[in-house]
């Protein structure tokens, strides 16, 4: 169920993309590429990961966008066997060239021949726009239940910095 969730997603951001360059730029699509790094309780800024996504953004009125997105992740040390994917959706206030948004995604972790889902996790994110470059910060923060306390809400949080190309 999460494969054909996940197809029908990036399927949905292709057809999406396809009407990017019509009149008036109500829609546009953007491919990301960038860097995560964990900001945990019992440790920080010690695992490296490269990110790569597509987004859409669908204008809502003259100051908001939806934008749907679906993100992948490396496992640390860019190791391409196990990772993440992170569907979701965020809802940006923008203001001629910077945005700021909040919304959801729902972490897949895969690897080892399985993949498993987490709760919906909240992300926050600040931009700036120009042209065609698009220049993103962001925070994930998973709202997993860990007995030991560790990677509980809000102690278990990624950040990340993605520059992309805006069709």
């Amino acid at each position: 169920m999460k494969k054909v969730m996940t197809g029908l997603l990036v399927m949905g951001l292709l057809v999406v993309g396809a009407f990017a360059q019509a009149a008036e730029k109500k829609v546009t699509f953007s491919v990301n590429v960038g860097m995560q790094t964990n900001l945990w309780k019992a440790s920080s800024f010690d695992l490296s990961q490269g990110t790569l996504d597509v987004r859409a953004g669908i204008r809502l009125g003259r100051s908001f966008e939806i934008s749907p997105e679906l993100m992948y992740v490396t496992s640390h040390k860019f190791h391409l066997d196990y990772g993440y994917i992170y569907p979701g959706v965020m809802l940006n206030y923008v203001a001629k060239h910077f945005f700021i948004g909040a919304g959801a995604v729902l972490p897949i972790v895969y690897g080892g021949g399985t993949s498993d889902s987490g709760n919906p996790a909240p992300k926050i994110n600040v931009g700036y726009i120009a042209d065609h470059l698009m220049l993103t910060a962001y925070i994930i923060m998973w709202t997993e239940h860990d007995p030991y306390g560790d990677f509980n809400f809000p102690n278990f949080n990624f950040i990340g910095a993605t520059v992309g190309y805006r069709f």
